[in-house]
């Protein structure tokens, strides 16, 4: 009875995450600090099912930083999607300017020697605009459809639009004011109708300063073993993980870089996806702590997109893409593990090393992408080639201007040069001066360290 009440239950989950009228969700909000002291972050996606809120018109959203109520609100539109709206703006005005916007373009377009329909070129720009942001959706409406038919809840899949996405960010005196912490942050999102009560959400809001380096992280087909299980049962244990990636990812996490973890898995995964990532255990460890960014998709459509139409790649660039701005540095992109041929491709848009993308097979053994040879596994590389790949970041003391804050390194090519042979990207920028230089500070470190010993030894012989 107890096997049979456990599959039942699980059944009834896979069922909910699968099902449009419970995906309530939020994803994870990276915040980074400028040089200049300026807050800029990614978008809060936030959104309600309808058995949380069966009638999202009009509904007002309270925000919880770290457990404390912030003066910030949100609104839900008719779909459920939470927007940070002003007050003089309502959920039809924006849509009716998008509207009247979409059609001035395809006017002005209609002039040109261009031989291509009205309908043609209105479904071309919006395609454009919402490529650009992190919805990244195929298959959009026209924009006269979407005025005259209300939206359907796997419609609003196809029109969320950039003027939207704009009302989904903070500047960033509003960042400033949430009070965040350096690294992890607790975001808690609820509203409260008379019928059901209260609804709530959960994400983490992390606070990074501007220099960090990034490792992304696939996580179906990478850190777990099946792509398609990752989407149907994200209620899987800890056994579907694959052998090693606990301790791999954790020496990475101890070498100063920032894991950052990346699924097409759709937005009403969100607390699945995190419960699962916090279960898995690998000698008694647990996968280190990370922004974990998804897909604010149905799941019927990311599940599509992942493993019918096999173009997860889309999602992932734009998430990266809008990740990757909020840097100044031209690459924060340390490294990149992934599983399949389309995390190659969302890498390399966004400017990872192709040395330091790394690809995992299927039985669990890695190689790099732009090298056949194969590394034994995760645990090889933990154990054995992972200061090489992944050189420490260490620290400099802050001086009198605690802006001016930043990792370095005493050898200025650490991250291009390895002595693993394998790993090696570039050999002729291994400069012999600063080899010399780094084995002569070694000679001296041995020998201070043998005159000590030495000293120790006669104060010990003549006690």
């Amino acid at each position: 009875m107890d096997y049979a009440h456990s599959m039942i239950k699980k059944l009834k989950c896979v069922h909910d995450s699968i099902n449009p009228a419970t995906r309530s969700g939020a994803i994870d909000v990276i915040v980074v600090e400028q040089p200049d002291g300026e807050y800029k972050s990614t978008p809060f996606h936030v959104r309600f099912g309808k058995y949380g809120v069966f009638s999202c018109s009009d509904k007002i959203v309270d925000i919880e930083v770290n457990g404390r109520s912030i003066d910030l609100k949100m609104k839900l539109t008719e779909n459920g999607v939470a927007v940070f709206m002003d007050e003089d703006t309502d959920e039809n005005g924006l849509i009716e300017r998008i509207y009247h916007q979409e059609r001035d373009v395809d006017q002005a377009e209609s002039n040109c020697e261009l031989e291509k329909t009205e309908k043609e070129h209105s479904e071309f720009k919006i395609k454009e605009r919402v490529r650009k942001t992190s919805t990244s959706l195929k298959d959009l409406k026209t924009a006269e459809k979407e005025i005259e038919e209300p939206l359907s809840d796997d419609d609003l899949d196809e029109n969320l639009d950039p003027d939207l996405i704009e009302h989904l960010l903070l500047s960033s005196e509003k960042l400033k004011s949430l009070g965040l912490s350096l690294g992890c942050n607790e975001l808690r999102f609820q509203t409260t109708t008379k019928l059901q009560g209260t609804a709530w959400c959960v994400s983490n809001i992390y606070l990074y300063k501007w220099y960090e380096q990034l490792v992304i992280s696939d996580i179906d087909g990478t850190i777990t073993k099946s792509d398609v299980l990752g989407h149907v049962l994200p209620v899987v244990g800890g056994t579907w993980a694959h052998n090693g990636v606990v301790e791999l990812y954790n020496r990475i996490k101890n070498n100063g870089y920032k894991m950052i973890y990346l699924s097409s898995r759709a937005i009403g995964h969100s607390h699945l996806t995190k419960e699962y990532l916090k279960s898995v255990t690998q000698n008694s460890e647990h996968l280190p702590d990370g922004p974990v960014l998804l897909s604010p998709t149905s799941t019927m459509r990311a599940l599509k997109r992942e493993v019918i139409d096999r173009c997860p790649e889309e999602f992932k660039i734009a998430a990266l893409s809008e990740l990757k701005k909020l840097f100044p540095s031209p690459n924060p992109f340390y490294a990149g593990f992934g599983n399949r041929d389309t995390d190659v491709i969302s890498y390399k848009a966004v400017a990872v090393p192709t040395a330091r993308i790394l690809i995992i097979e299927p039985s669990g053994t890695i190689k790099r992408w732009d090298s056949s040879r194969l590394e034994p596994s995760y645990t090889s590389i933990a154990t054995d080639s992972v200061d090489y790949m992944f050189p420490p970041l260490p620290f400099h003391l802050k001086d009198h201007n605690v802006k001016k804050e930043r990792h370095t390194s005493a050898w200025s090519k650490p991250l291009n040069h390895s002595n693993f042979t394998h790993w090696h990207v570039i050999p002729e920028d291994v400069h012999d001066e600063e080899l010399k230089e780094y084995e002569e500070k070694r000679s001296e470190l041995i020998a201070q360290h043998k005159s000590k010993s030495k000293f120790s030894g006669v104060l010990f012989s003549s006690t």
